[in-house]
């Protein structure tokens, strides 16, 4: 039996939250049903709460977890197709985690060499480690064409117009502040080659990165992913999640 790629949960921490939450939340609630304790309207309310509560969490906890084990790799291969492969051979993966952008780019063709970079915390990626990228990286027969480096996204350890395109999934807004997120935008276009594309993508903070692109100098910067499914994603998580991605070009 083959071993799969694992390209890690996504928050783990919040993933275990909301688990944990829908754990107790229906504990209570089953409790509450059994006893009838409280009981009349108080009690009615009570365990409408407790029931809303507990099946909101677990929903949620269980479409973060299949987003991150199944979703997010499929979609992988959608934001990949916003670069051209017949022009693109060295690629960077801003924040690339256990390599799922990475690791997407190499296998599109054998020419391409692919760069990850991270800062490696387990509080945006459940067992975030340079090893496990190569790993995988390994697992999907391309681990001759990818390398990783400790680096922090606004000092990239990478020469002027060093990368023909640059990818990042859902790793800036993990930059707290904005002119940290500017300088990081800044860094990408830095190292990116004239002509070269930018494909980020993210959870949030998208009008954002689109005018700052405007701003450094990307050409044909667009939002990309801005549909129905998006609009669902948003409202089921109060505006939370909206996985979109932001396009643009450095200027020739």
């Amino acid at each position: 039996m083959s071993i799969k790629p694992n390209y890690g949960i996504d928050a783990p921490g919040l993933v275990k939250t909301f688990f944990v939450t829908a754990t107790v939340a229906l504990m209570l609630l089953v409790a509450a049903i059994a006893t009838n304790v409280p009981n009349g309207w108080l009690g009615l309310v009570v365990k409408s709460v407790l029931a809303v509560v507990g099946f909101y969490t677990l929903g949620m906890g269980a479409f973060m977890t299949n987003y991150s084990r199944n979703v997010k790799v499929h979609d992988r291969e959608q934001l990949l197709s916003l670069l051209d492969f017949k022009t693109v051979r060295r690629v960077l993966d801003v924040g690339c985690g256990r390599g799922l952008m990475m690791v997407g780019a190499a296998k599109r063709t054998p020419h391409v060499s692919a760069v990850g970079i991270d800062l490696w915390l387990e509080q945006d990626q459940a067992e975030n480690r340079p090893d496990a990228a190569l790993e995988n990286a390994r697992l999907e027969g391309v681990r001759g064409q990818v390398e990783v480096q400790t680096a922090d996204m606004r000092k990239l350890p990478f020469p002027n117009d060093s990368f023909d395109g640059v990818v990042s999934h859902w790793a800036v807004h993990n930059v707290e502040e904005a002119s940290d997120r500017k300088v990081a935008c800044q860094e990408i276009h830095r190292v990116l080659r004239p002509g070269g594309a930018l494909v980020l993508a993210d959870i949030s903070n998208h009008t954002e990165y689109a005018e700052t692109l405007r701003q450094i100098g990307f050409m044909n910067v667009r939002i990309v992913g801005d549909n129905w499914k998006t609009a669902l994603f948003s409202a089921i998580s109060f505006g939370s999640f909206k996985p979109m991605a932001v396009y643009g070009e450095k200027a020739p």
